[in-house]
């Protein structure tokens, strides 16, 4: 659920997510997220391969 927050009422938008997931979609990427309860969460991004000849670097 793109629009799920934990945060009390007026600490925070809660659209981090809701954004994240527009601009993935948008590149037809996937996300999704894996975790327990009480341990956190980790969010996987999958997005296509580039173009041919395009780099780039992250640090």
């Amino acid at each position: 659920d793109p629009f799920f927050t934990t945060k009390p009422v007026n600490k925070g938008s809660g659209l981090g997510l809701s954004i994240s997931h527009g601009i993935v979609k948008e590149h037809n990427g996937n996300i999704w997220a894996e975790g327990s309860l009480g341990e956190g969460a980790t969010f996987i991004i999958e997005l296509p391969a580039g173009k041919e000849g395009f780099s780039a670097v992250l640090d």
